[in-house]
């Protein structure tokens, strides 16, 4: 019997021993965040649910550098690690849809990192945390930081954690079976919104509907007009009353309003001299 008791010592005091080196490996800091020892241990706790993801503490404006021309707001599960930075840093995944593991570091390029009992640990990040994704004239990122504090990383990317992927069996060979198939046409429909174009405007005529005599052709709308002496036409864009008002022009043109008159009468366009006759 007391051989008995002092085994079940012996075994709970090596359990009490293994349980302080497991916790050995993990710091906290005065905030709560967590960081491990090394990144094996900080991508294990991820992958079990027992890792503290970091939670930024501070509050900083976005800051380009050198070589960044804009900064987009994403997830970090929503941003994809360029080729080049995957193959120069052996990386394992291009994705940060499980999260990443990142190494501690101060302040640097007058923006923060961790805190000071952090920096050389791992820090684990969460997949969903808001990061500011800065990019090169080309749209591609080029640098991560924290969105929040906008404190930077270990790295311009921060190392992805591996996401578990179960691998799928083969599905057995299929045996082709002709089958006699109907083929329904299927009508989708799409809305699209049209910009207006820019014209090259050199004189606008505003005349009531009724009071001209309009015949289409392949350039436009032909509109007679008579001069006095020769009856000549016109040919342009028919355009509503307001077009002058929505129509984006660079330069000066003359504009002739015809006013809306039973009675005919003549309309002397003060540019050419001429007469417009309102029939």
């Amino acid at each position: 019997m007391k051989l008995n008791v002092l085994t079940a010592a012996i075994l709970t005091s090596g359990l009490a021993m293994f349980a302080v080196s497991a916790n050995a490996a993990m710091t906290t800091d005065s905030h709560g965040n967590v960081g491990y020892d090394s990144y094996d241990e900080c991508a294990m706790a991820v992958k079990d649910g027992s890792a503290k993801f970091y939670t930024p503490y501070t509050y900083q404006n976005p800051k380009r550098q050198t070589g960044e021309t804009a900064v987009k707001k994403m997830r970090l599960s929503e941003v994809m690690i360029p080729q080049d930075v995957v193959n120069n840093n052996n990386l394992a995944t291009s994705s940060y849809s499980a999260g990443a593991c990142d190494l501690g570091v101060g302040q640097s390029n007058g923006r923060y990192g961790v805190s000071g009992a952090l920096v050389g640990k791992y820090v684990p990040i969460a997949a969903d945390m808001p990061v500011n994704v800065y990019t090169d004239k080309a749209g591609n990122p080029v640098r991560l930081s924290m969105q929040q504090c906008d404190n930077h990383f270990g790295a311009k990317f921060p190392t992805p954690i591996m996401s578990e992927v179960k691998e799928v069996e083969a599905p057995e060979a299929q045996i082709a079976i002709d089958e006699e198939r109907s083929v329904e046409p299927v009508t989708i429909e799409t809305n699209r919104v049209i910009r207006p174009a820019k014209y090259s405007v050199k004189e606008v005529y505003i005349v009531p509907d009724d009071q001209i005599k309009k015949v289409n052709t392949a350039e436009g709308t032909a509109v007679a007009i008579e001069d006095g002496t020769d009856r000549t036409v016109v040919v342009g864009e028919e355009a509503e009353a307001d077009a002058i008002d929505k129509t984006e022009v660079n330069q000066t043109f003359p504009v002739t309003r015809v006013p809306n008159n039973e009675t005919p009468q003549r309309v002397v366009d003060p540019n050419t001299g001429k007469y417009i006759v309102v029939e």
